[in-house]
């Protein structure tokens, strides 16, 4: 069995028994053959690819690098021409981290509305990966003192890395307009994510903690190093998206004649207009942006609170990360066949609901093993909410436009990375309690389930075919 083969068994396993009954196509249908055709197993082994630069670049070993760079002692002094401040290291990686936010929110629809014009998904796509893990590799150059470099670095391919996702996630509704298939493939993609992700931070985590053992000087070199197996993995994991994933046929003969950005912006321009014609999809992001706000900031805050709270060793919380990994690797299996069961409204209403158990039991928690059960119960839902997410809005977009749509996505997406955080900031603020601003994001979770629950999906794919 190949490296590509062994975790899409998993796959095939979980939803060998999604047979249902479709008086359209005939009495039965097997669900989990879908997973076995190459183009689809390509697709979902971008998540393989991209999500070890979330876990070691993002979240785990960048930052504490970065924070490394950054002189101890005195405010950090940054100089951008004439303009001088005053800051943190700490408040200087939040707002390198906010620069690619923005610059990715405010890119991707007009890329995506490019790329659909074009009909050049797949090409966008490529260019992301080639120069974003380059660049990813490049931070091997940053040594001692270099963090202004290491910010600019890691904001240009973060940058990269999200447009790539945009462009990513636009092919899952060429792979079928079926709603039980894009079910299965998008859960399938978020898992085997988890599970390459999990899989190179251990191994960097084993770098860093043991370098001898990989022929390396010392903790700095093998940071370093991580950083290129980081962009190598990146790039390699995401040769067969580009072999193997058919490009949708452009739109017109004439979009070789036209300005793409001028025809990027016009068409654009044309989606926000007719949003009301598209108001299931419209609505179902209206519930995205707040429920995935409370998903993101349970994430972003996590480790401050079980810190500021519970004083979790780092060895906890890194160890804690890990198992989130690998068991959202099998409970996002699960969530196929969940949605099978209940519908896919009802699996994403069934994963907020245990969000709001999670958030509830914070404010509760008082030892290292409660935060490690809290964390269990994430890694059970996380990866299949916002999986069934991204498949439920395909759905209900029409195929042609789906790179500009999901444009839509990334900026909703990009909203609640910046509103969670800083409502929960501001909690604390106001009531000086970790405790007490946990209980806050349940605004969140309700909002976006109210307004959920209110999704015409059946309108919603009605018109996105009849619009494609």
């Amino acid at each position: 069995m190949t490296g590509e083969q062994a975790p899409i068994q998993a796959a095939e396993e979980a939803a060998s028994d999604m047979v249902v009954e479709d008086h359209k196509r005939g009495p039965t249908r097997n669900v989990g053959s879908i997973l076995r055709r190459k183009d689809v197993i390509a697709w979902c082994f971008y998540d393989w690819a991209n999500s070890a630069y979330v876990t070691s670049i993002i979240v785990v070993v960048l930052p504490v690098y970065f924070l490394s760079l950054v002189p101890e002692k005195g405010p950090t002094v940054v100089q951008l021409g004439r303009l001088r401040f005053e800051t943190s290291g700490l408040a200087l990686w939040g707002y390198f981290t906010a620069a690619y936010m923005l610059a990715a929110g405010l890119a991707s629809p007009i890329l995506g509305a490019i790329a659909d014009h074009l009909g050049r998904r797949k090409a966008f796509l490529g260019v992301c990966i080639v120069v974003g893990s380059v660049l990813t590799c490049a931070l091997v150059f940053v040594t001692d003192g270099r963090y202004m470099l290491c910010g600019v670095l890691f904001v240009v391919s973060a940058f990269l890395w999200s447009c790539g996702n945009l462009f990513y996630d636009s092919l899952l509704p060429g792979l079928t307009r079926d709603e039980l298939e894009m079910d299965a493939i998008s859960s399938a993609g978020y898992a085997i994510g988890y599970l390459g992700g999990g899989l190179l931070l251990a191994i960097n985590l084993a770098m860093v903690s043991k370098p001898g053992w990989f022929g390396l000087a010392d903790t700095g070199a093998a940071t370093r190093a991580v950083f290129v197996t980081v962009g190598v993995w990146w790039a390699l994991f995401s040769i067969p998206v580009l072999r193997q994933v058919a490009e949708p046929a452009r739109e017109s003969r004439k979009a070789g004649r036209v300005n793409p950005l001028t025809e990027g912006l016009r068409r654009l321009a044309g989606t926000m207009r007719r949003l009301r014609q598209f108001r299931q999809p419209a609505r179902l992001l209206v519930a995205f942006v707040f429920y995935n706000t409370g998903i993101g900031t349970v994430i972003v805050v996590a480790a401050a609170y079980g810190k500021d709270e519970l004083d979790i060793k780092p060895a906890a919380l890194i160890g804690c990360i890990l198992m989130i990994q690998f068991v959202g690797f099998p409970a996002t299996f699960g969530f196929i066949r969940l949605a099978k069961w209940v519908g896919t409204v009802g699996a994403i209403v069934f994963g907020l609901l245990m969000y709001v158990a999670v958030v509830l039991l914070a404010f509760y928690m008082k030892t290292t093993v409660h935060f490690w059960v809290l964390g269990f119960l994430v890694a059970l839902v996380q990866g299949g909410t916002q999986a069934l997410s991204r498949s439920l809005f395909g759905s209900m977009i029409p195929l042609n436009r789906s790179a500009e749509f999901f444009g839509f996505f990334s900026i909703f997406n990009k909203v609640g990375s910046f509103a969670g955080p800083l409502w929960f900031a501001l909690a604390k603020d106001i009531t000086g309690s970790s405790r007490l601003a946990i209980l806050f994001l349940l605004t969140f979770f309700v909002v976006g389930l109210v307004v959920l629950l209110t999704v015409d999906v059946k309108e919603g794919k009605s018109i996105a075919a009849n619009s494609t």
